[in-house]
């Protein structure tokens, strides 16, 4: 799901293309000397015009080739990840860094800072900002492997596991007689494997411990070099630290829009969101509480992450088949019928580009179907499966890399990608530098826009997928439900996503706390705790891709919530009357028109202005959003309040841990995990906080020491 580009040259790039059926090639370096040698006029280094030309004439030449080299290098790496593809991949970062280095200097010749051209001052602003190559060459490279080195960690991690047999057969740390079969990774094997309802908690659990035991626990060490890494190249840049640097992708001095402008909208937009959440929390949580009576859920405090159906508790939309609201209504699950019509890959990602023609919009060129990887390959090479876009900045040099099978979920994915390489089709005319989004989350919201209309039930009917539709009630409330379990549930874990890495690129979450730290926010705002106690000795938070491989990750946040402002949006331009979670801009040319005319600015215009260019308001609301899950908000408070729950289960409980003491002293254990223990030994506890009077002795306890 994670599109990559260099950010005005300030970022690593990751796009790139597949020579398929050739072999992996070397990265070759680029000639600068027509950058270095270029002699500028020292009469005219304040004119805008003057440095618009040598923007044309002199930079984009250069650079275009640079960024060509170094992303095939970089395909090359993520298709087939070997010693030699990584070396190649790091040289071309290298020379990539190199690029923005030389562009820095010679940019920080120019003086625009009063120049009455706002589009040529934001390009020589952003230029000078080199970001990571900021560092020198020793530590950049050291930077860049360290990220290499835990992605690969990542991709190749595999668990031993045989969900047919015992779980206790293996501990993760001493996989005993386990055979190629048995070693699972996590994509599609492990992730499949949370998603089975079907499977038992205990088994849930030991999954759940293995994937952080083999992934997150192993970057560690490394994790703490790269964040003081990042910091010594934001301070280079001018940046207090690194989350700094990040949040500058949003904030715009020409429009008087700052730092602190940015958090405190996104603290807004959680605070607008976050009564729907609890609201949805509290059902889950009880139905939950019924599936699982043996792990004593408290029915007033955070979930155990491991019963959500998914690895990082996400998504909860796999948990659909027990917690529909209306369930003698079919579920909205098309995967089976796309099975039962030979559904291939393929036909999904056609299916996204004639819904993008029926618009109006840019066909996919050759090159996208030839070369992109749509499939796992089957000749034994390791791969990055996490799906991602690419743009490779020449004529029809598109294409995406991805691990698709066929599933409902995986066709939502493949139209969320495909926005992607939409959005770069429509900018390719701009300016290099303005070959982007308007900012990171634009970027994710377009095809996550498209999404929605293809996700409704009236364009499953219309695709031939769905049969029988009915308008009625339930049914409505049942596809508001499930679009809440995948859309609705996934803005918390966005949003500590990064909140936690800006506390610790402040130093605010220090690195003996680089794991409390993540489950305080985990607690706080998903409502859900680790099944079992989690100790420094684990980095919890690397056993996601996104903080591995370095991606910034507030943009999806943004994303899910701006994809409802577009939406709305749309589907006024193509005349939808009635609610909005029932529109599908299905063959609607004046939606697609609307759409073009913001895609096609990149990021030429600050992105408040390309938001009011399709919404007619430069600000993110979650107005829409809520719009959107009315009906369901009205039904889940009368639903909870009939069943007693309690809302905000999110941070509200005050003992979310207590410090016990075991062999090997003093250590926080998780409520949950406390509750389940003294529940099997025979006492009588309704809640968390009533721990906050019971000073057990846990030495010996099994799993604490």
């Amino acid at each position: 799901m994670a599109w990559n580009l260099f950010s005005i040259l300030g970022l690593a790039v990751a796009v790139s293309f597949h020579l398929s059926g050739i072999a992996w090639s070397e990265y070759i370096p680029v000639d600068y000397s027509p950058l270095t040698s270029h002699q500028l006029d020292t009469t005219q280094l304040t004119s805008a015009d003057y440095f618009r030309s040598w923007l044309t004439d002199v930079f984009e030449p250069v650079v275009l080739q640079q960024y060509q080299s170094s992303t095939q290098a970089e395909w090359d790496f993520e298709t087939n990840i070997t010693e030699a593809t990584s070396d190649a991949s790091l040289e071309g970062a290298e020379g990539a860094a190199n690029a923005t280095r030389i562009s820095a200097q010679i940019a920080g010749k120019f003086d625009l800072s009063n120049s009455q051209d706002v589009q040529m001052q934001r390009v020589w602003r952003s230029l000078k900002v080199v970001g990571d190559a900021a560092l020198d060459p020793v530590e950049f490279d050291e930077l860049n492997r360290l990220i290499t080195n835990m992605s690969t960690i990542y991709s190749t991690a595999t668990v031993c596991f045989d969900p047919t047999a015992s779980v206790l057969q293996w501990s993760s740390s001493n996989p005993t007689d386990c055979s190629a079969q048995q070693q699972k990774p996590i994509n599609p094997d492990l992730q499949d494997f949370m998603a089975n309802s079907t499977w038992e908690a205990d088994k849930r659990r030991y999954v759940w411990e293995a994937w952080r035991e083999v992934s997150g626990k192993q970057v560690r060490k490394n994790y703490i070099r790269y964040v003081e890494l990042k910091n010594n190249a934001a301070k280079l840049n001018g940046y207090a630290d690194d989350g700094e640097l990040w949040r500058s992708d949003y904030t715009d001095d020409s429009t008087g829009y700052h730092d602190s402008d940015f958090l405190k909208d996104l603290d807004d937009l959680w605070l607008q969101i976050k009564p729907l959440y609890d609201q949805v929390h509290a059902y889950v949580r009880r139905i939950l509480i019924q599936k699982f009576p043996e792990e004593y859920i408290s029915p007033t405090g955070p979930i155990p992450a491991h019963l959500l159906g998914d690895m990082w508790s996400l998504t909860w939309i796999d948990m659909l088949s027990f917690t529909q609201l209306f369930p003698s209504k079919p579920l909205l699950d098309v995967t089976a019928e796309m099975k039962a019509q030979n559904y291939t890959v393929d036909r999904m990602f056609r299916l996204s580009e004639q819904f993008q023609i029926d618009l109006g919009l840019i066909p996919m060129p050759p090159e996208f179907w030839e070369k992109s990887q749509f499939v796992k390959p089957t000749d034994g090479r390791d791969v990055f499966c996490s799906a991602n876009a690419w743009d490779f900045y020449r004529p029809g040099g598109v294409r995406i890399k991805m691990c698709a099978t066929v599933s409902m979920s995986d066709l939502l994915t493949v139209h969320h990608e495909m926005g992607h390489v939409q959005y770069f089709l429509q900018y390719a005319s701009q300016l290099v530098p303005f070959r982007s989004g308007a900012n990171a989350g634009f970027h994710e919201a377009v095809g996550d826009t498209f999404a929605l209309s293809i996700g409704t039930p009236s364009h499953l009917a219309y695709l031939g997928l769905l049969k029988n539709i009915t308008n009625d009630r339930e049914s409505d409330l049942n596809y508001q439900f499930a679009t809440a379990l995948d859309k609705l549930v996934f803005l918390p874990f966005a949003y500590i996503m990064d909140r936690y890495r800006y506390d610790v690129f402040s130093g605010k979450i220090g690195t003996d706390r680089l794991n409390q730290g993540w489950w305080d926010y985990a607690s706080k705002y998903q409502g859900i705790a680790p099944p079992t106690p989690r100790g420094e000795e684990f980095f919890d938070p690397g056993a996601k891709y996104h903080i591995d491989a370095d991606v910034e990750y507030m943009r999806y946040f943004i994303d899910y919530v701006i994809q409802f402002q577009f939406y709305k949006a749309l589907c006024d331009a193509a005349g939808h009357a009635g609610p909005l979670y029932q529109c599908d801009i299905n063959k609607s040319k004046k939606a697609g028109t609307l759409l073009s005319s913001m895609l096609s600015l990149g990021s030429s215009q600050p992105w408040p202005i390309a938001l009011e260019k399709i919404t007619g308001s430069r600000r993110m609301s979650a107005a829409p959003l809520l719009d959107f899950f009315q009906p369901l908000i009205e039904y889940l408070k009368t639903v909870n309040q009939h069943n007693d729950d309690v809302i905000d289960g999110t941070g509200v409980t005050p003992c979310l841990s207590i410090d016990v003491t075991g062999k090997s002293g003093r250590r926080a254990i998780p409520t949950t995990y406390l509750l389940k223990r003294m529940h099997y030994a025979g006492a009588v506890l309704d809640s968390p906080n009533q721990l906050m009077n019971v000073v057990p002795d846990f030495t010996g306890l099994n799993g604490f020491d």
